[in-house]
């Protein structure tokens, strides 16, 4: 099975100055669960989710996907909002997230998963699930728990609004770097923390500390992986893009099916990864993803879409 652990939300999307807002289930790791569920794999959802509408609206399309809830924690908290104004295909986001389900869960409601989730294939986190406070900490808490057991994928996915003290996040962003297994960061969010300093130099110091692959998005320029001494890229798949809501979230499950098909969804296979099989779940990857951005809201595709 793998885990995809953080929040889910109701992406509140206008297209283009519209006056109305459409409903549209999300949250970068709940979005991820749902592109594997549809691509095939044994996939689960590890968060909150409120007892509200919204919540059983999020619920009701983890079901239709095909995805676990062995995972889930209900509450009465109310669902995270982010209202997504789409303008030339980008969205910049606005949340409503005080009290909300996913942002105060705390250790004790994640502990009594700590068993099942090291028998699972794979753990995907990141997202604002570790940018806000408390849930910040305590997924923290959890990564820090569960690393060495299982093969672990970080994607930063950073959203600076809910980074209250920066610093901190930054701080907490290099720790995780020694408990994580393959980190998934963009060129913008990459700026974000690291400002000028050279990415290469960088990764180099993620590898050494125990990361076995570093994974560059650069949006229309595709992606590329580095590991050990060597790097693979691969160029992305000419689209016409309605909107990039969703797109690095179905990247992350593409790849990680991909890796799962090739046999390599373990920490000992990841160290012996060759460029050819990096090369085929990079290329997955962006075509699962090229296909996301085909559509309004997020909307992974299903199989049969390939």
């Amino acid at each position: 099975m793998i885990i995809c652990a953080g929040e889910s939300l109701i992406d509140m999307v206008s297209f283009r100055g519209e006056a109305e807002y459409t409903p549209h289930v999300g949250g970068s790791n709940f979005n991820s669960s749902i592109a594997l569920g549809r691509l095939g794999a044994d996939s689960y959802y590890f968060g909150a989710i409120s007892n509200d509408s919204y919540g059983e609206l999020i619920e009701n399309t983890l079901r239709h996907s095909k995805v676990k809830e062995d995972f889930v924690i209900k509450t009465n908290r109310p669902t995270t909002l982010a209202y997504a104004d789409v303008i030339e295909g980008i969205a910049e986001y606005t949340f409503v997230d005080e009290h909300s389900a996913g942002r105060l869960l705390d250790q004790s409601s994640l502990k009594p998963f700590l068993v099942g989730l090291k028998k699972a294939k794979a753990l995907l986190v990141g997202g604002i699930s570790l940018q806000a406070e408390p849930c910040g900490s305590s997924w923290q808490w959890l990564i820090g728990e569960v690393s060495g057991h299982l093969p672990i994928y970080f994607d930063a996915n950073i959203r600076p609004d809910f980074i209250e003290d920066k610093q901190s996040f930054f701080d907490r962003f290099i720790e995780l770097t020694s408990k994580v297994d393959i980190i998934k960061i963009s060129d913008e969010d990459y700026r974000y923390l690291y400002g000028a300093q050279d990415f290469s130099e960088t990764s180099k110091g993620w590898l050494n500390n125990g990361v076995k692959l570093v994974i560059l998005t650069l949006g229309s320029d595709g992606a590329k992986v580095l590991y050990s001494d060597h790097e693979v890229s691969v160029q992305s798949n000419k689209v016409d893009v309605l909107d990039t809501i969703a797109a690095g979230d179905t990247f992350n499950a593409g790849f990680l099916l991909s890796l799962d098909k090739q046999g390599l969804l373990d920490r000992e296979s990841l160290n012996s990864i060759g460029k050819t099989q990096l090369k085929t779940a990079l290329t997955f990857a962006n075509k699962v993803a090229s296909i996301t951005v085909t559509k309004k809201g997020a909307n992974p595709p299903w199989l049969e879409e390939l």
